[in-house]
């Protein structure tokens, strides 16, 4: 389950020389804070449980943060909706510089911070986390409200916000516009960060400022003022015996996402962790300054206008976006086909969640895999159906109202610790996915093609899956079970050489050959099975009677 919601103290920074807190006004340099706002982390007492609770929360925010930019990149026209040409620059999707592309990066890039927060979890010794809450969050991070919604110059402003340094200048109107009135936001996701860079620094370290970066050992000293007057100094630093040695080979590798253009860290010791933790802080959801590539300068370019470019426009002016819905859901949807492919993008979703966490606990010769499904998932799955469904209609009705993807959370959202039923849980849900997309299957839809080449995949998927999932098979091992007594026994009612016949009437068989008091098989005085031969059409069943 999600981690819980924290309680936020004020604590005096009167000492201080760096804040927190996003500049009040359009133009204006943030003055030096007197005061600053903490989690209250009373309930986690020693380093390593505040390390965990931020670390899941991070996990959180960069899920929460990577599908809600999804849903924005989804929500934007295509070029070829509209005529004006600049109109057709920014939306261009080949661009770089597009606002769908610079929407995605940033995704991707949150990501990598998701991938990169697990391997600081394995680190420590801790599980993986790719829990969220459903959409609208209920925890107070952001500086606003987060939704799945379309680009809006009001939500678009939001993601400015919520990315900004704490030093940023000449954003006041903009805060303006995500607020709708003028004043001083916090964003508590930097804080997060920051506080994370202090967990895993040396007590000595903090004073001493040995990163080499000035800006970020500003501040972490910022911090622990306020943090030491929380709980003192010894309940806040990780000591070295906390870092697991070895851990390197379970974390997500590098060169597994490098083509995904995703910047994710390995880390194997302190030093690495921090450097890690300042990363994402620079590229996004830190305190600290970032460079022009940072997710802040992008969204704000797009907010703008840059190099000749349109900023994103006004209300009454044209519109970028189809009329998508806020936080869908698919029990909303009352055309039935449009339904259908939205549980289709849930499924895929699962199985993407699925993949993603057996990819950290998976033997090496599986790794690469699970990593093409992954991909799989990501770039040719879900992302087609994203984007079809905001072209589909949300009821039967003429209305230009259309879909979008709910990114709905499974109900079984960890993974088993058993990996046969790991396997197990994945070949249910390609299943599924298989059934839904037989379902949709129709030749007059331009969609059917995209919907073959899925079913022909999914079908191999499936077959590879099984033969990891299944410790048992009918034709390898249930079928040698039965001897001719057996076949001749069970003649008048089924034929035990019939996968169906015995997946049917498989527990009348468990019960004939385990003398349960009632007929049995072979009757005496024949030899009866075996425990250890009863114990394997047993867990055959279990399984599900695979072929």
């Amino acid at each position: 389950m999600p981690a819980p919601e924290f309680d936020w103290i004020e604590y005096d920074l009167t000492s201080a020389t760096a804040g927190l807190r996003m500049p009040p006004i359009a133009g204006a340099v943030a003055a030096p804070t007197l005061s600053i706002q903490l989690p209250d982390l009373g309930a986690w007492p020693s380093p390593i449980e505040k390390a965990r609770i931020l670390l899941e929360t991070a996990a959180e925010v960069e899920h929460a943060l990577m599908v809600q930019y999804l849903y924005a990149a989804y929500s934007l026209k295509s070029a070829g909706e509209v005529t004006d040409a600049a109109q057709k620059k920014v939306l261009k999707d080949t661009s770089a510089e597009s606002w769908p592309q610079v929407l995605r990066s940033v995704a991707r890039e949150e990501m990598g911070h998701l991938m990169t927060v697990q391997n600081l979890l394995l680190l420590l010794g801790l599980d993986p986390n790719f829990e969220r809450e459903d959409f609208p969050p209920r925890k107070q991070l952001y500086p606003f409200p987060l939704h799945l919604e379309a680009l809006s110059r009001k939500s678009l402003a939001k993601y400015v916000v919520a990315e900004a340094p704490s030093d940023a200048a000449d954003i006041g109107d903009i805060v303006e516009v995500a607020t709708e009135s003028a004043g001083e936001t916090i964003n508590r996701v930097g804080i997060l960060y920051g506080l994370l860079g202090l967990v895993f620094s040396r007590v000595d370290d903090v004073a001493a400022g040995v990163s080499g970066h000035a800006e970020w050992d500003e501040i972490i000293r910022t911090l622990s003022i306020a943090a030491y007057q929380q709980t003192p100094p010894d309940t806040w630093h990780l000591g070295d015996d906390a870092f697991q040695q070895g851990t390197e080979t379970r974390q997500a590798d590098p060169d597994d996402w490098n083509a995904g253009q995703l910047r994710v860290h390995q880390t194997g010791d302190r030093t690495a962790a921090i450097q890690a933790i300042r990363d994402i802080g620079e590229q996004g959801e830190g305190p600290g300054r970032g460079d022009e590539s940072s997710h802040f300068e992008r969204f704000r370019k797009m907010f703008r206008g840059h190099e000749g470019e349109p900023g994103f426009p006004p209300p009454g002016s044209w519109q970028p976006t189809r009329a998508v819905p806020t936080d869908p859901k698919v029990t909303d949807v009352a055309d039935p086909r449009t339904r259908g492919w939205m549980e289709l993008a849930d499924i895929r979703y699962a199985l993407l969640l699925g993949f993603l966490e057996h990819y950290l606990v998976a033997a090496d010769d599986d790794r690469p895999m699970l990593t093409a499904w992954i991909y799989a998932e990501m770039r040719s799955r879900i992302a087609y159906i994203a984007r079809e469904l905001t072209t589909m209609p949300l009821d039967d009705g003429a209305g230009r109202a259309v879909a979008g993807i709910a990114f709905t959370l499974p109900p079984e959202l960890h993974l088993p610790q058993d990996d046969a039923q790991r396997w197990r849980l994945h070949h249910a849900r390609t299943a599924a996915a298989i059934a839904v997309t037989e379902h949709l299957r129709d030749p007059a839809d331009r969609r059917d093609g995209f919907l073959a080449d899925v079913l022909t995949s999914d079908r191999a998927r499936l077959a590879l899956i099984a033969a990891r999932a299944f410790t048992t098979g009918f034709a390898r091992d249930i079928r040698p079970l039965f001897r001719q007594k057996d076949l001749d026994h069970m003649n008048f009612r089924l034929d035990l050489r019939n996968l169906e016949d015995v997946r049917e009437n498989a527990r009348l068989i468990v019960d004939r050959v385990s003398d349960h008091g009632g007929p049995v098989m072979p009757p005496m005085p024949d030899q009866r099975w075996t425990p250890g031969q009863v114990q394997l059409l047993e867990r055959w069943i279990a399984e599900g009677c695979p072929p």
